[in-house]
């Protein structure tokens, strides 16, 4: 999906939540440094369960473990599976689910050997399609809440600390310090917000599990803004969640200020069914957190705050009004140019024996997209770009050229610039031309 994957996660806000019971520090260091991948401001890292490897979103904002794939080529054996329903956002009816205790769980050096987690007994769930990775669950509360967690979104590496002694170090003067609360296993942090001109002090879920920076559910107090476009926030368990994207003027955290925020506000009916802890207005994720370096601190309820080079980013969203997601592989012919006395022949290459040059037609497996969602009105809406398109090319370049994020990035770019698209509709190769257009 080319709008804030954040999203991808919001179907595991379920009602039921796991023990989990190993704190136990395996390692012979005191600190364990684990690498991640930043996509659509997403943490991923990889991981392993009962020795399967694994990909997993970090996500303060799931109170449970949760597994919904496995490798195509990896089969998984998870002990003591106890049969349950879970709810969550975007679905109406309770969904089939097993939780599963006393696994093992590795990541780097860090181990836990009374691993707890939900799985998901869901065909339909494919994330590969929304973020073009493929993502096999989500590392939730059981990871944060025993040690202090230090998320360095600028060198994109995760250091969990054996205890406190990070604390006392100098460098901590640097970082700005702020008091959460943990609720049913989940970080819930107060902040301060002008909107349509009136100071709001707002009471926000802690969740580097979504990818937009601030979620507000619309209530009386929390009128949304009049200048606002309709979009697809993400998806759910029975599918897609919508709602309305706006700017508010103003958004402090902690002693730091942002002017013209993004936000995202969800249409109620996808949230109607579960449960909402009092008083809370809505979730900070990660288009904003990605602009700090964080330490987390569950057992003393803190989080500490420093900028990052990314701080000063402006507030950008797809401005060509279409979602895009990939929709499986398809096989490419790509010609190489070989050396004169080169020879190469197998099962995936046709050489042409030629004596002047020697070209080598190899055949792979690319990503294929397709228009999943288009907004009334928008740039690409105007020019007839319709919902099932299959792209073939982008400004010249062909569509398996990009991945999901390159194409975030492209419609997020500029006001005005220019998008010349072909896509394939009923056999047909037809070129549209939009640019992009601010619009909030």
């Amino acid at each position: 999906m080319i709008q804030k994957i954040i999203f991808v996660i919001l179907f595991l806000y379920c009602n039921i939540s796991i023990g989990q019971v190993d704190s136990t520090w395996y390692s012979i260091k005191n600190k364990i440094v684990i690498p991640f991948q930043l996509s659509s401001n997403l943490i991923l890292i990889d991981a392993k369960l009962n020795d399967v490897n694994l990909k997993l979103i970090l996500d303060t904002g799931s109170n449970n473990n949760i597994l919904f794939s496995v490798p195509i080529e990896e089969t998984l054996v998870v002990n003591n599976a106890i049969k349950t329903k879970i709810t969550g956002l975007g679905s109406n009816e309770p969904v089939d689910a097993i939780i599963s205790s006393n696994n093992i769980f590795e990541c780097k050096d860090y181990k836990n050997k009374s691993f707890s987690i939900l799985v998901l007994n869901q065909e339909d769930v494919n994330i590969i399609n929304k973020l073009g990775i493929e993502i096999n669950g989500i590392l939730g509360y059981s990871f944060f809440k025993d040690r202090i967690v230090e998320i360095n979104y600028e060198n994109k590496k995760i250091t969990i600390h054996k205890d406190n002694r990070i604390l006392k170090k100098r460098k901590i003067k640097k970082y700005s310090k702020e008091k959460i609360n943990i609720i049913d296993n989940k970080p819930y942090i107060e902040i301060n917000s002008k909107i349509n001109s009136t100071n709001k002090n707002l009471k926000l879920l802690f969740d580097t599990g979504l990818s937009d920076g601030l979620w507000l559910f619309q209530k009386d107090s929390l009128k949304l803004p009049e200048k606002n476009i309709d979009d697809i926030l993400g998806f759910g368990l029975s599918g897609n969640v919508i709602g309305k994207r706006a700017r508010v003027n103003e958004v402090n955290l902690s002693k730091f200020i942002f002017k013209d925020v993004l936000v995202a506000y969800p249409d109620s009916l996808s949230y109607s069914n579960i449960n909402i802890v009092s008083n809370r207005n809505g979730s900070i994720g990660g288009e904003l957190l990605r602009r700090f370096n964080l330490l987390i601190d569950y057992k003393n309820s803190e989080i500490y705050f420093k900028q990052n080079d990314n701080f000063n980013n402006p507030f950008n969203y797809n401005m060509s009004g279409i979602d895009i997601e990939q929709s499986g592989n398809e096989m490419i012919k790509e010609e190489l140019k070989l050396d004169t006395g080169a020879f190469a022949l197998n099962l995936n290459e046709i050489v042409f024996n030629n004596p002047e040059l020697r070209f080598n037609y190899k055949y792979t497996l690319k990503p294929a997209f397709i228009v999943s969602f288009i907004r009334i009105n928008s740039p690409a809406y105007n020019v007839d770009i319709r919902k099932g398109d299959k792209i073939i090319s982008i400004n010249n370049n062909k569509a398996h050229t990009f991945t999901l994020q390159n194409l975030t990035d492209l419609f997020q770019s500029e006001d005005g610039k220019k998008i010349k698209m072909e896509i394939e509709r009923d056999g047909k190769i037809i070129e549209k031309i939009f640019y992009l257009k601010k619009i909030i």
